[in-house]
């Protein structure tokens, strides 16, 4: 099986941690020895083979970074496509760095009809540093990267038996999953970014913000009272519509909810559910409007989510959403 920037990206990132630990015991274990100092840049040379080609795309804030670094091929080979495909000119910037994912800021190709666009990078361990992904990929069905069914016995076998392979399926699956549900929420009217594209492991969708700064999230936020009702009714407007569609968020808080000139983004769907097939629908959007209501108790709004969850749910098997 031919190798993929998720797997170049892998092996490279455990590359790294190995180098950086070896130095770690070489300054712990040394104890005055006369040890040579490991050559940290010749170990990285000599486990890879990545380089840069003067024929690719290298965006600034790639080109700023220690060439032997993971996270410059990373961003070279993950975003290199949407430049050859006219989508975005530029990386200027990281917006968010996390264990499953880093989101970066990019300048837009003009015809794209926008200034700036998110790409969402995410790592290749991501599934294996999701807790208890069992309980969101229940009823999920395995998706291909042209996001058709996957029905072969070759590969639910490799699922079952979590080979490279297997894994490798349900990483693609999982990114191809979230940019489908994402693009229908957004056509629904809910306060999403809008998707743009997605290729391997990165997704494009619509930047809040400006050239200077991203939105914030709403927990690094302090709005006035009268605000923070819009706001919060905001929200469960957008749960109800999830709901409508059949989607639960799963991980909904105020920390993935963007707050940018009076309106509102949710974000981040990876551990979005479909309540008709995942049994812990209810669990899930029970926490979610725990959780937003939580927030909101402090600017004095006096919403009880053991009264909201359960009406929500009977309006919802009911139809009346």
């Amino acid at each position: 099986m031919e190798k993929t920037t998720l797997d170049n990206y892998e092996e490279y990132e455990q590359l790294e941690i190995q180098i950086l630990n070896q130095d770690r015991r070489y300054r712990r274990n040394r104890r005055g020895q006369n040890q040579p100092k490991p050559d940290l840049a010749l170990a990285r040379s000599e486990f890879t083979d990545f380089s840069d080609n003067i024929t690719d795309f290298v965006p600034s804030y790639a080109a700023a970074l220690d060439p032997l670094h993971h996270e410059r091929q990373w961003l070279i080979r993950s975003v290199g496509s949407f430049y050859r495909e006219n989508l975005i000119t530029d990386v200027t910037r990281i917006v968010k760095g996390g264990k499953e994912a880093n989101v970066y800021c990019c300048l837009a190709n003009p015809a794209s009809g926008v200034d700036l666009i998110a790409a969402k990078l995410y790592r290749p361990r991501m599934l294996r540093n999701l807790r208890n992904d069992a309980l969101y990929k229940e009823g999920r069905i395995l998706l291909d990267r042209e996001g058709k069914t996957v029905k072969g016995r070759r590969e639910a076998r490799a699922m079952a038996n979590k080979t490279r392979f297997g894994q490798h399926l349900g990483f693609m699956s999982w990114i191809v999953h979230e940019y489908q549900v994402q693009t229908e929420l957004y056509l629904a009217g809910a306060d999403v970014p809008r998707p743009i594209a997605y290729q391997g492991n990165t997704i494009l969708m619509t930047y809040i913000g400006n050239e200077w700064a991203p939105a914030p999230a709403l927990n690094e936020v302090s709005l006035d009272d009268d605000e923070a009702q819009t706001i919060f009714e905001r929200i469960l407007d957008n749960i109800k519509l999830m709901l409508a569609h059949n989607y639960v968020h799963g991980d909904l808080s105020a920390y993935n909810i963007l707050y940018w000139e009076g309106e509102i983004t949710i974000i981040d769907f990876p551990q979005l559910v479909d309540a008709r097939k995942n049994g812990n629908a209810l669990m899930l959007l029970d926490r979610d409007i725990r959780r937003v209501c939580e927030y909101f108790v402090d600017y004095g709004i006096d919403a009880d989510p053991v009264q909201i969850t359960p009406q929500l749910w009977d309006d919802y098997q009911n139809g009346y959403l």
